[in-house]
């Protein structure tokens, strides 16, 4: 009798401890533009993304894709049911799904020859709305720039547009 009753407590606290709470990832989707300012192909990004440290700060790195919906600027989160029916663009994928919170601070990306550096700063948390943020790009080029977010409504599902990147 007595085994029994510790068995039962071993077998309720290893389950009580092998509950696992989920949130979805704290991500940055980055699309790439080549020098002339067109989306890169999903060749080129693997070649960017092939030089990426596996981790920046606290964000896995990864070469994925957005599916955007029929205005180009509102894209589908990739559970969603329509995510097959947008159109797909490749882009860069930074996120942390271990904490479902990110910092991102700065990326260096080469591509053909040239070199930018781009100081994201952007910090997501667990309970921000734009947890999954879709952020354009300027035409690749040599220099350092800052995303300024001053001002961004932080609509949940709005890309980024590239004009909130500013040279420094």
């Amino acid at each position: 009798m007595r085994h029994t009753v510790w068995l039962t407590l071993v077998i309720l606290l290893l389950f009580r401890c092998s509950y696992a709470q989920s949130c979805n990832p704290a991500s940055v989707y980055y699309i790439v533009r080549d020098e002339k300012g067109k989306v890169v192909s999903s060749a080129d990004l693997s070649v960017i993304y092939k030089t990426l440290p596996e981790k920046i700060g606290d964000a896995s790195t990864s070469a994925e894709e957005v599916s955007f919906k029929a205005d180009k600027q509102t894209y589908y989160w990739p559970e969603n049911a329509d995510w097959d029916k947008g159109t797909k663009v490749p882009a860069l994928l930074f996120a942390n799904a271990a904490t479902c919170t990110m910092r991102l601070g700065e990326v260096t990306l080469s591509y053909r020859g040239l070199t930018m550096r781009l100081r994201f700063d952007v910090d997501i948390n667990r309970t921000q709305d734009d947890r999954r943020q879709v952020i354009d790009s300027l035409r690749f080029q040599d220099g350092t720039f800052r995303l300024d977010l001053t001002g961004w409504t932080r609509d949940r599902d709005k890309l980024i547009p590239a004009t909130r990147w500013k040279k420094i």
